[in-house]
């Protein structure tokens, strides 16, 4: 499957022992897979034995946990060789790129100009990419004259940097993320992947929270009481406050392709979709004290995009033919 499969796609990151639960679900949705771990071939070749047809990523995961390898240390071609082998495009396996890791980003880049496409290399960069507007600038520069597709891995951007990176001209992707990754998606990312589930999707909110918490504010909140019962597979109707934590997990991941299947990636549903979440932390923290507040939610709602391109997939990288 080449990459212009990938577009529009609000894909799941799972670890390699999930992706039997997982994959059911993501075809329900017509999503896809990025499978984590250092292994994932023959998972690849057990689901595609199963008939899972969507698409599959596979995120070698180096930049992370205590012995993460650092971008310097390039890219394996044989990593790159095995998804190919299968029919997938390739992510390639990169380590860490530490704030201002210039000599590595080149690494990167340079080692995978070398090797065969499809492939979008992994860029696992520390938040501090995106915080100077000077740094940020050179990034896009230096991945537009790479003319390679890219994947931003993580979930702690300076979401206005990450914004500004999705106006680069070659597609970029968003691993590894939270809901953040659908509104990247709305937003002009090729593609965003599901990889945060601490806790209790709920839609109303646009976000994660424990059971016992949703559950007071069912009880503190009568007003408010259509926004909590759930219509997924999972819940069937019922306000999803006693769910088992593989039901939480399942839960979750209903309700977030469902949401990307009703915004369609359109970036005004998205920000409206927020503004009404806000509206409902509003009134949720009326009644409960100390309520965080929804900053996240308020800088999507009010956003102002930077253009972005809309070219397909070819035009945006003419590497890949």
């Amino acid at each position: 499957m080449f990459l212009d499969g990938l577009r529009h796609r609000l894909l799941v990151q799972c670890p390699l022992e999930r992706a039997d639960s997982v994959a059911p679900i993501v075809a329900r949705y017509q999503s896809g897979l990025v499978l984590t771990g250092p292994k994932p071939f023959k998972t690849v070749r057990h689901l595609r034995r199963l008939d899972h047809r969507g698409p599959i990523l596979c995120d070698a995961g180096r930049y992370t946990g205590r012995h993460r390898v650092p971008a310097s240390a390039g890219l394996s071609a044989d990593w790159t060789a095995e998804q190919h082998e299968l029919g997938l495009v390739a992510l390639t396996d990169s380590g860490y790129l530490a704030a201002g890791d210039w000599p590595g980003l080149h690494r990167l880049l340079d080692d995978a100009a070398d090797q065969p496409q499809p492939l979008v290399v992994t860029l696992p960069l520390a938040p501090g990419w995106f915080a100077e507007r000077a740094q940020l600038t050179r990034l896009i520069t230096t991945l537009n004259e790479a003319r390679l597709p890219v994947a931003i891995v993580g979930d702690t951007f300076v979401a206005s940097g990450l914004i500004r990176v999705l106006t680069a001209s070659v597609p970029v992707l968003v691993l590894r993320s939270d809901i953040g990754a659908l509104g990247a998606v709305c937003h002009g990312a090729h593609a965003g992947a599901l990889g945060v589930m601490s806790g209790l999707f709920v839609p109303a909110l646009m976000g994660h929270h424990r059971p016992s918490v949703l559950a007071r504010i069912v009880d503190r909140t009568p007003a408010l009481a259509h926004n909590w019962p759930c219509r997924c597979p999972e819940c069937t109707g019922a306000v999803p406050i006693h769910l088992t934590p593989g039901g939480i997990y399942r839960h979750s991941l209903h309700t977030q392709l469902a949401l990307a299947d009703q915004l369609r990636h359109d970036p005004a549903a998205w920000r409206e979709r927020c503004g009404a979440a806000l509206h409902v932390h509003r009134k949720v923290g009326e009644v409960m004290p100390n309520w965080p507040a929804a900053d996240a939610l308020r800088w999507w709602h009010e956003l102002e995009p930077p253009e972005i391109p809309r070219q397909t997939a070819g035009e945006h990288a003419p590497r890949l033919g």
